[in-house]
């Protein structure tokens, strides 16, 4: 096969476990000496590895230690995990539990696609499993979640370079502690789901890359193509397509360093075929939540953005000292400053620096300066808006629609990582002449910087410590802050360079200074990292207002609420979905529909129509309001910091309009709503290109009845009229009349959904269904049907095989 040509150049290949003895014995017999020895030779090289996996489970508890003793809480505001991850999951754990898929969210946005958010995540493997089995799970539960997928990081960048790159395991240990603590991870700790996504990059490396080292079928690219898929599960996109990116750099540097070797012609086409399959099975096996993502993208405010919006977040050279000195701005959101948005950076400590060096000093091979050129690319995409690669980047399909080109450090980290193992790997071992050389260089160039850090950087922060003591407190304590910062990177460089002069002097057994630099690395990463953005009270708080809940639970519905009057201290955005309530709004969110996000912006103000349309019953403020004091009436004051209001004027979710506008374009549909007297209770603007719908007609609507994805009333009507439901439009949403399947809804009001009926009465059902859902499922179940089919077809003739 054409992948048979592939290769990694320079990479050792470990010997075997046994050798099977050649000697003319029975073939039973020969079979079962075989087996034997593989399988004592598996057991003897998997526990230290077992053992490696286990000593990082309990390095990474001593590491968020104040976490999982429930002395503090992480992030300290809770970020995206509490604002954003906790009410959604816990949103979808209700619904699985209900036995209803969660395909439609009615508490959000006025109503939005939950299955086409693909942050949503609920078929992830772990979110899942919680789901099912505690609903109704506390906060902690997803701090648990974020600790374990770094564990999980660790231990698969440590299995990567201990059985895929063949370093010793001690290095690979060295190694691992760089990856999950880097900031890559750290910073995000509250994106749970981009941190679960890319806690996988390794262990689809660890598979990709044994293909490209081997001279193997396809069905190690299918097997890295099946873990990036149940990581995308996880929901995060970009972090999906940087894996694929870093697939696809290190493919073609691969390729690049063997451009001289025999038939690079078909060489290249190998690439390219093993690089297709493993996208190809990406894709396939994840279409059921890529497929509806797809299409929720073309009806979001993203699909309009520019560059400058894509390139927000970006990587500013004035952050680059955070590579050596990661707190100079402020380490934690608490005290960054400067003119730059706080982004990760990349810190993974001064020693792995140090060793990514001596990698290059003493192993210039062809793997070294693959790693060493993705790092680079890596590190050149993620500086964004200040370096033109990124922007010719976001041309290729997916990448224009994703900011905060920063969190490519991900790949930099996960790079110089692995350089860091083969570095102190190659130290370890016995050093020729050049290679000591190599090493001598190093150790006086980190004598010389670390002589000037001491005798010149240190001097200089104290310095402006003083000069700054009548200043603004401010200045003060940022002052303070970098001092602190310099004086650790200081100790940092000291305690590095003792290393290197006992690495040099081999003062100690190669096992020994293994150790003392993988306890360098942890006491550096977590020194620098483990006790920032910690909080004293639990950010779930604010999800916590019972008696607000239970006076709303006590009204005749439905109704929404509205919350968007500045109160997110008080009450989280998406608390609506903890009580079962409907919102306005929600979470900040780039994936909420364009056109409710239109709605809303131009509504003018709280006393308009447009906003009666909402079904806006109910406002949640401060008890210092301001509202319009005709419209709006207080109802209950028993909260101690907020008050519930009343819409006096607010129209119903569902209503009969006589008078009936056709209009041919959204944008119709916009000026018609904004004309000058317009009242939606009398009159509708419905886009129909196909032609007019009659009107005139008056009636009621009555006997109510929603639930998931569904909404079911009884209409009465004297003739022709239209009924309109103030629930956001949405492609999916089906109408069924008297039983009878009538089509899709119109679009009614620009934002809202309609649909004629004629005189009498009827039952009238709004459903909403995902075709796009239904054919992601078809499409992953073929694709896993294929790969079992053939990985049982392959098991079969390796069988056989053995036979003979």
């Amino acid at each position: 096969m054409i992948v048979g040509v592939m290769k990694e150049a320079d990479t050792p290949q470990a010997a075997p476990f046994v050798t099977v003895p050649q000697a003319p014995v029975s073939a039973a017999r020969n079979l079962l000496r075989a087996k034997t020895g593989i399988a004592v030779g598996l057991a003897t090289g998997l526990l230290p590895d077992v053992g490696a996996v286990a000593l990082l489970a309990l390095v990474t508890l001593g590491f968020f230690w104040r976490v999982v003793t429930g002395q503090n809480w992480m992030p300290a505001d809770g970020g995206d995990l509490v604002s954003f991850l906790y009410p959604t999951y816990r949103f979808a754990a209700g619904a699985l539990h209900s036995g209803v898929w969660p395909l439609w969210d009615p508490f959000l946005y006025l109503g939005a696609p939950h299955i086409a958010d693909i942050q949503a995540g609920f078929l992830y493997p772990p979110n899942l499993l919680l789901f099912l089995i505690q609903p109704a799970f506390p906060y902690q539960s997803l701090q648990w979640l974020s600790i374990g997928h770094i564990w999980f990081a660790g231990a698969g960048m440590y299995l990567f370079l201990a059985r895929g790159l063949r370093t010793r395991r001690l290095a690979a240990l060295a190694g691992a502690l760089a990856f999950m603590f880097s900031d890559a991870f750290v910073v995000h700790f509250g994106n749970l789901n981009f941190n679960a996504v890319a806690s996988w990059l390794p262990w689809v490396f660890w598979a990709f890359r044994a293909g490209i080292n081997e001279s193997v079928k396809l069905r190690w690219a299918a097997l890295a193509g099946v873990l990036l898929a149940i990581a995308s599960f996880a929901g995060h996109i970009q972090a999906t397509l940087f894996v694929l990116l870093a697939l696809a750099t290190y493919s073609g540097l691969n390729l690049w360093q063997q451009r001289e070797e025999a038939a690079p012609g078909r060489r290249a086409l190998a690439y390219l075929a093993y690089l297709a399959t493993t996208l190809l099975v990406t894709v396939l096996l994840a279409a059921p939540i890529l497929v509806p993502a797809l299409q929720l993208t073309s009806y979001t405010a993203r699909a309009s953005w520019n560059y400058t919006e894509a390139a927000g977040y970006s990587l500013s050279p004035a952050q680059w000292i955070g590579w050596f000195i990661p707190g100079f701005f402020g380490r934690g959101p608490q005290f960054h400053w400067g003119a730059w948005p706080r982004v990760e950076v990349g810190y993974l400590g001064i020693l792995p620096l140090i060793l990514a060096g001596l990698a290059l000093v003493l192993r210039r091979e062809r793997r070294t300066w693959t790693w060493i050129g993705l790092a680079m690319a890596s590190f050149i995409l993620a500086l964004g808006i200040y370096a033109i690669p990124h922007g010719w980047l976001t041309l290729l399909p997916g990448f224009s629609q994703l900011r905060a080109p920063a969190r490519l450090v991900l790949l930099t980290d996960f790079a110089l990582a692995a350089l860091a193992a083969i570095g102190l790997d190659a130290a370890l071992s016995p050093l020729l002449v050049a290679g000591y050389a190599g090493l001598q260089k190093v150790w006086r160039g980190l004598g010389f910087a670390t002589g000037a850090v001491w005798a010149f950087g240190v001097p200089l922060m104290y310095l402006a410590l003083l000069l700054v003591q009548n200043q603004d407190p401010a200045i003060v304590t940022r002052v303070s802050i970098t001092l602190i910062a310099v004086m650790v990177f200081a100790g940092l460089l000291a305690a590095s360079l003792f290393w290197l002069a006992a690495l040099r002097g081999r003062w100690a057994r190669p096992d020994t200074l293994a150790w003392a630099a993988a306890g360098l690395i942890l006491l550096d990463l977590a020194s620098n990292g483990a006790y920032q953005d910690l909080g004293n009270q639990d950010p779930s708080r604010t999800f916590q207002h019972p008696e607000i809940a239970s006076f709303l639970a006590g009204q005749n519905g439905p109704f929404r609420i509205d919350a968007r009057t500045g109160i997110d201290s008080l009450w989280q955005p998406d608390t609506s979905l903890f009580y079962g309530l409907e919102d306005v709004g929600g979470v900040v969110n780039p994936l909420i529909l364009a056109d409710v996000q239109r709605y809303w912006e131009g509504l003018g103000s709280r006393s308009s129509r447009l906003y009666d349309l909402l079904n806006s019953r109910y406002v949640i403020a401060r008890k210092d309001v301001t509202l319009d004091w005709q419209k709006f009436k207080l109802v209950f004051d028993g909260d101690p910091n907020l008050n519930v209001y009343e819409n006096q004027q607010v129209l119903p979710r569902a209503f009969i309009v006589s008078g009936v506008q056709s209009v041919g374009d959204h944008q119709a549909a916009w000026d018609g709503i904004h004309a000058a007297g317009f009242d939606p209770a009398t009159v509708a603007f419905v886009e129909t290109p196909s032609g007019g719908l009659p009107g005139g007609g008056h009636g009621s609507v009555s006997d109510m009845r929603s639930g998931p994805g569904r909404l079911a009333l009884q209409v009465t009507a004297d003739g022709p009229a239209l009924l309109v439901v103030s629930q956001t439009w949405y492609p999916g949403w089906q109408v069924r009349v008297d039983g009878v399947a009538k089509g899709a809804a119109l679009r009614a009001d620009y934002a809202f959904q309609g649909y004629p009926v004629s005189a009498g009465t009827h039952q009238v059902e709004f459903v909403f269904t995902s075709p796009g859902w239904r054919l992601g499922w078809l499409i992953a179940s073929i694709t896993g049907a294929g790969l079992v089919i053939l990985t049982t077809a392959g098991l079969y003739r390796k069988r056989n095989s053995w036979k003979h």
